[in-house]
């Protein structure tokens, strides 16, 4: 069995620091020990794993496959190190500073700004700045803290929280159906009067699945918008019939002001499957503030959503 006890994080610090340096005399200098102690500390390293980890010439010195794979896994423990080291420092400390969150214009004004200024008043230290948009945001470029996406979840180098699965619902008000009578599937739809959303996605295309089959209808809108609750408004008034995920209509079918139909089938706008994240940017572990945010907007949620 290896005889670990010689390995610690200022021996995984010199070994990866003369990997990157290529040179034992180097690392000496920039640490400020002398070249025998950084020689001193791979014997040990090596003697411990027993294995060779460099090879040494007189020019450079270079890992070996060893090397590099024992590499690997010293900087995951040192990252792990430091972001306990992190987590552990923040339990003593409050959110502060300015913190910058980034939901879709839509649902940020249904189920992100009634919650605003609970969150301030919780965080009195944290100055929060909300931007609303259905534009792409890379946080990175924009310095956004925190983004609620509704996506299929292909952002690659983002962390986060799941929300929900988004579903669909075909709705129309009462009144309407009461009018011009209730719609069973797609082709009965040619007869109505459609709304439909057009976002930075373009126009919709209506999926419809029942089973094996799947019929794709494009609707042409009696009325069409970039603006949802322009949309809601008009569904509600009895303009006609419209396709909206559950957290958009979920509490006008809750009030009865509208109503679902065609419900033998699942329907969807045709996109892949998306559903709702928060997601941060950089470590795998949130900071402090963008911690405690999701955590509250979790809690306002609930599990599963309100709107569900």
């Amino acid at each position: 069995m290896k005889d670990l006890t010689q390995i610690n994080a200022r021996s995984m610090q010199i070994f990866l620091a003369i990997l990157g340096e290529g040179s034992l005399s180097e690392v000496a200098r920039r640490e400020g020990i002398s070249p025998s102690s950084v020689s001193r500390t791979v014997q040990l390293l090596e003697q411990a794993l027993e294995t060779p980890l460099l090879y040494r010439n007189t020019r450079a010195v270079s890992a070996t496959d060893e090397g590099r794979m024992y590499a690997d896994a010293f900087r995951n423990i040192l990252q792990q190190l430091d972001e306990t080291q992190t987590l552990i420092g923040e339990r003593k400390q409050i959110p502060n500073g300015r913190f910058r969150f980034n939901a879709p214009l839509s649902f940020g004004l249904i189920h992100i700004t009634p919650w605003v200024g609970e969150l301030s008043n919780r965080y009195p230290e944290l100055s929060l700045e909300l931007n609303l948009t259905d534009d792409f945001i890379d946080p990175l470029v924009e310095s956004t803290d925190l983004l609620l996406r509704i996506s299929p979840m292909k952002d690659s180098g983002f962390h986060g929280r799941f929300i929900s699965n988004q579903t669909h619902h075909l709705v129309a008000s009462p009144e309407y159906l009461e009018k011009h009578g209730t719609p069973t599937g797609p082709e009965d739809l040619k007869k109505h009067h459609l709304l439909t959303y057009k976002g930075v996605m373009g126009p919709q295309c209506w999926s419809f699945q029942q089973g094996k089959e799947k019929i794709q209808f494009i609707p042409e809108p009696k009325i069409a918008s970039n603006n949802a609750e322009v949309l809601t408004r008009a569904v509600e008034d009895g303009a006609g019939i419209i396709l909206f995920p559950d957290w958009q209509i979920n509490e006008s079918m809750k009030q009865k002001r509208v109503i679902g139909i065609c419900m033998d089938y699942v329907i969807s706008t045709g996109v892949p499957d998306q559903s709702i994240y928060m997601l941060y940017p950089g470590n795998r572990y949130p900071s402090l503030n963008t911690r405690v945010v999701i955590d509250f907007f979790l809690e306002k949620f609930g599990t599963p959503p309100y709107w569900k």
